[in-house]
């Protein structure tokens, strides 16, 4: 069996790529061969319908991983993936993922538990959207995404809230993190 220090040296020979602000790290509907851990930037995960509106499924910065499905399955991501704040990401291919896994069969229940905090994380996140109102969902994003928070343009936060960007105004004036608007 090879050592961990073979792993942390395959590891660290993947790819480090950079990432300007737009680009589709994955298209909705292509198959997901890859995933990428950010090392710096932000990314936002996005539900593209027929007629052209986006719907903002998650945003992740700095350490943390992305994908257009679970590693390592090749299947077609139904969401894209967008860098909106210039990242560099390191770049892990499912097929070299799937041969670590046989190589380093240690690595299996670091991997387990990973896939178990993305299950969690959407079940808090499909919670929060079905039982709580705008308001709580806002904090609870500023809790959980404050870092990222004055990095997002609004109208992609109202998105992932499931609120007009005029409703988050609103919100945001309400608990006191911008002026009231006036008039009228």
């Amino acid at each position: 069996m090879q050592s961990e220090p073979a792993l942390a040296a395959l590891w660290h020979a993947l790819p480090r790529r950079p990432f300007s602000a737009g680009t589709l790290l994955q298209r909705a509907g292509e198959a997901s061969t890859r995933c990428w851990q950010l090392r710096s930037g932000v990314v936002r995960l996005f539900y593209l319908n027929e007629e052209g509106t986006e719907r903002n499924r998650s945003f992740h910065g700095p350490g943390k991983w992305v994908a257009g499905s679970l590693p390592p399955l090749v299947l077609p991501s139904p969401y894209a993936i967008e860098v909106l704040v210039a990242a560099e990401a390191v770049e892990l291919p499912y097929a070299t993922l799937q041969q670590w896994q046989d190589a380093f069969p240690q690595i299996g229940p670091a991997l387990q538990a990973a896939l178990g905090c993305v299950f969690e994380q959407n079940a808090r996140r499909e919670a929060e959207l079905l039982s709580h109102p705008p308001e709580v969902r806002y904090q609870s994003f500023l809790a959980t995404h404050g870092d990222l928070a004055p990095l997002l343009p609004q109208h992609h936060v109202a998105s992932y809230l499931g609120i007009s960007p005029v409703s988050l105004s609103r919100i945001r004036a309400r608990l006191g993190l911008v002026e009231a608007p006036r008039g009228g």
